[in-house]
């Protein structure tokens, strides 16, 4: 590597704790490299995958996010949702040829100007040993519509599943996760994704009619736009999805089998639609 390359950092820094720790680091002088951009946002929870990704796509060769130390977010649980949507990105970003050594997530307070400019100097000398970023893009590829994808799918995560797995089998564990894991704040999520959960299983039972069916993919789009949580807005949109592109399936299912219809590759367009 030459030794004349200075990587691009784009830093989304918290108000409450980062930024200040960064202002703390200039104040107490502690240097940090010249190459690292900070930008303050609200809370770390603000930080949409969205933003990840048009920093890479506008010239980054790395990006660090930094919000306040877990329990002590000002938003309460801002941070959570920050490490959740970097989980879920650091796995995605491996997909359209990004490393996920590229992006770093870093719990500093306002009193740690010290820890950021170790942080900075240690994230920094870490990008110069991988190199320039090359992003190897296909011509026919609408990235502005992939990075309004992920930011849709938010802290949730993103689903993949074979080609051969039932789709309404996919939906019943999925609900029966949301039930399990929901925090509990908000009704469509709590209560709207049981009524969803007994719907599908009249599915199974065979004993499901159109008009259930029509309920269930009202329901779930208010789910999908009215859940406060990712978690909720997850389980409409898989739901219908289901409605929408697997018919073959639930109508097996309700006659006691599956045709294992899912779409193999259904292209970034159709998915992007599902917003």
């Amino acid at each position: 590597m030459e030794e004349s390359f200075e990587p691009k950092i784009i830093a989304f820094l918290c108000n409450w704790c980062s930024y200040a720790g960064c202002d703390l680091a200039g104040s107490l002088r502690y240097d940090y490299p010249p190459n690292v951009y900070a930008i303050r946002v609200p809370c770390s929870g603000r930080v949409e995958p969205e933003f990840v990704v048009e920093a890479f796509l506008s010239g980054a060769d790395g990006v660090l996010v930094s919000g306040c130390h877990p329990g002590d977010c000002h938003y309460r649980t801002g941070n959570y949702y920050a490490h959740r949507r970097f989980n879920l990105l650091t796995r995605f970003l491996e997909v359209i040829g990004i490393p996920k050594e590229r992006i770093r997530l870093e719990w500093i307070s306002g009193a740690e100007g010290l820890k950021f400019s170790r942080v900075a100097k240690d994230f920094v000398e870490h990008i110069k040993q991988l190199g320039p970023l090359s992003l190897k893009a296909p011509s026919n590829f609408d990235w502005r519509d992939l990075t309004k994808m992920i930011a849709a799918v938010g802290s949730a995560g993103k689903l993949f599943w074979e080609k051969d797995r039932c789709m309404v089998d996919m939906v019943q564990f999925f609900l029966d996760y949301t039930q399990k894991n929901s925090c509990g704040e908000c009704t469509p999520c709590r209560i709207g994704t049981k009524r969803m959960q007994e719907i599908v299983q009249k599915v199974f039972d065979g004993s499901i009619s159109d008009s259930e069916i029509s309920f269930l993919k009202n329901l779930a789009t208010d789910i999908e736009t009215s859940s406060r949580c990712d978690l909720g807005k997850m389980a409409g949109k898989l739901v219908r999805y289901t409605l929408e592109f697997c018919n073959d399936d639930i109508e097996s299912r309700i006659k006691g089998s599956c045709a294992c219809s899912i779409p193999a590759n259904m292209g970034w367009q159709q998915v992007v639609m599902l917003r």
